[in-house]
């Protein structure tokens, strides 16, 4: 479940509280329920929370006046330890009530796009005491914890607030939250070596059908389909369940997608040269564009003609039928630049040559998968290279040593030793590599633009002192909290959009640091004129350079694509980080219909920033 999370949905690694075991006793779900929730000021109203429970259910005799109308028994979540000796008695479980009573507090403060999903069992019929009449069922009978414990464990949001208990966690006009249960109330939910079979079958789910229109209640009954040959019937009940899951938050767009249209065989391609797509880019096609939901290749084009903003493709394959769809992603760049990788020899490299033979079709770099079309070739110093690559025992270090980085900035990163990830991190430094150093080389406009950096005064976003570009390059004593502004010049006769990239140092990050609105009626970098980014009155709040804290000197580079029409650059965005969300908000990519009356053309400009941390002294 963290995994799909993680890796599928984006969740960041800190946004996740996993509480395994013995960690998993009934005042530390409470407490990190309140810290990691409840309290927490990173959450938003109306992000999606999701409260995860895999486990044992049980039931108790229900108290006198427990709850509103007639109850013989209330049903409970086991936690680690359930029916043990607590400071207030023995510990009764994480009743119906007391739940319900924190989600009622979470919705009230983090707003109702909360998902419970319990996989667990309240069974009717009681099982017997012995492990072996309970083999593979979630349920666990309490022995000795009494109907008074419930009272002494009682949630204290619960004390006075009505309940009514007859329907236990399966209350269908529930308003705090949508209920994704592993059974039917009085059924048994099933495990095995695996885990849950509910769990399972999630998993399964999520990685056939398209969650992103997915509402509650479609997906219960999917979740059924495939458990109904052990006679489970998953549930899902609230009065929200015709919502889509999770209400859409993570299936936000995904930039490196981008729109098609045309015939079947032959398609038009919303990305052309100021992309990097070339005469033999490859791409496949995919029926949606959003981020966390199944979207399998339906077909695969090349392209044969490339315009500025836009290409032509047909089908590679006219002989094996193929799907529609209304988005591509590039699979081959057909790079023509080579990225040089120079890998050195560890311990941990030699013997992975010795005694470990690539099983697998695709292609790799000493051991590290590599993506196809990016020209990463292999070279025997680092003199040569672009990046020299470090497999050690424990991480991947990787270190940018490409011409146009000072030679005194020359970080080394650290991943953490994935096969995966440091095959991803490889391929996104080829591109690093493809985005840096690519031109026009008609270079249209590279006489007609220009480039200035202040530092700004982040209250009143006024420039302080002169220009920091020099020949190129800007020399940064760079302090905490500062901030910038860039000030971009267009001395041609023509109005141009204008996309300004930060590219740092680490042969990795790219982040836009302003991307137009589609919207905008005219290019805003006008002709014979300016663009302040950042400045007083420019409506842009001022920019913050990236400096890890780790670091004393950071380099980057500022790269600047125009164009005289407006095209999305959102794909231009990687981070080294394995689960981040690209930070800039850039405007999906939409079909563009371009005027006739001008031609199509666009052009870049690099300078180089190289930031060196300013330390304050406190006067003793």
């Amino acid at each position: 479940m963290k995994q799909w999370l993680m890796q599928d949905l984006q969740v960041p690694k800190e946004n996740i509280a996993l509480l395994l075991n013995q960690e998993g006793t009934k005042r530390r779900i409470e407490d990190t329920f309140m810290s990691h929730l409840v309290n927490n000021p990173a959450i938003a109203k109306g992000d999606a929370l999701i409260v995860y429970f895999a486990g044992h259910g049980s039931t108790l005799r229900a108290p006198p006046d427990w709850c509103e109308g007639k109850l013989g028994s209330v049903q409970v979540l086991c936690p680690y330890d359930h029916d043990t000796k607590g400071p207030e008695g023995r510990v009764a479980g994480i009743s119906d009530r007391s739940l319900f009573a924190m989600l009622a507090e979470l919705s009230l403060i983090k707003g109702d796009n909360i998902t419970l999903i319990l996989d667990c069992c309240f069974p009717k019929a009681q099982l017997g005491s012995s492990a072996r009449d309970r083999r593979f069922v979630r349920y666990t009978p309490t022995l000795k914890a009494t109907p008074e414990d419930l009272f002494l464990g009682l949630w204290r949001g619960a004390v006075g607030r009505s309940f009514r208990g007859e329907s236990g966690f399966f209350q269908d006009d529930c308003q705090s939250h949508v209920l994704l249960a592993a059974c039917r109330p009085g059924e048994k939910a099933l495990e095995w070596k695996e885990g849950g079979k509910f769990t399972s079958e999630l998993l399964t789910v999520k990685d056939v059908l398209p969650f992103h229109q997915m509402k509650y209640s479609d997906l219960s009954e999917h979740l059924a389909k495939g458990l109904t040959h052990i006679q489970q019937h998953p549930v899902c009940v609230g009065r929200r369940k015709d919502r889509v899951f999770l209400n859409g938050v993570p299936f936000v767009a995904d930039a490196s997608l981008v729109p098609i249209n045309g015939e079947k065989d032959r398609l038009r391609l919303e990305m052309g040269a100021m992309h990097g797509v070339v005469e033999g880019t490859e791409f496949s096609v995919h029926e949606h564009n959003r981020f966390g939901s199944i979207n399998p290749s339906l077909d695969s084009f090349r392209v044969y003609e490339v315009h500025p903003t836009w290409s032509l493709a047909r089908r590679k394959s006219m002989n094996k039928p193929g799907g529609r769809g209304s988005w591509a992603r590039i699979t081959r760049w057909n790079s023509r630049t080579p990225f040089r990788v120079y890998v050195k020899r560890t311990c941990s490299s030699i013997l992975r040559r010795l005694f470990i033979r690539n099983k697998n079709s695709e292609a790799e770099l000493d051991g590290i998968p590599v993506k196809e079309g990016l020209n990463i070739v292999q070279v025997e110093t680092s003199a040569k290279a672009d990046m020299s690559v470090g497999v050690h025992t424990r991480d991947v270090r990787v270190q940018n040593l490409d011409h146009l980085v000072p030679p005194t900035a020359h970080p080394l990163i650290r991943i953490e030793k994935d096969r995966s990830r440091s095959g991803v991190i490889l391929s996104e430094a080829a591109r690093f590599h493809m985005h840096l150093h690519r031109t026009n080389p008609a270079k249209p406009f590279h006489e007609s633009l220009g480039m200035e950096i202040f530092r700004v005064d982040p209250h009143t976003q006024r420039r302080v002192g002169p220009n920091l570009l020099v020949d190129g390059t800007a020399a940064i004593s760079h302090s905490e909290g500062a901030r910038y502004a860039v000030v971009l010049h267009n001395h041609s006769d023509t109005d141009l959009w204008p996309y300004l990239a930060y590219m740092d140092s680490n042969g990795v990050d790219i982040q836009l640091l302003y991307h137009p609105q589609p919207s905008h009626p005219t290019p805003p970098l006008r002709k014979r004129s300016y663009l302040d980014i950042g400045c007083t009155g420019s409506g842009i709040t001022p920019l913050n350079f990236p400096f890890p804290d780790n670091q004393h000197q950071e380099s980057a580079f500022l790269k600047l694509f125009v164009s005289t029409s407006y095209t999305s650059m959102g794909l231009l965005e990687q981070s080294s980080s394995a689960y981040s969300r690209p930070p800039t908000p850039v405007p999906p990519p939409t079909p563009i219909v371009e005027s006739k009356d001008q031609p199509q053309n666009w052009d870049t400009a690099l300078v180089c920033v190289i930031m060196r941390r300013t330390r304050v002294r406190a006067k003793s």
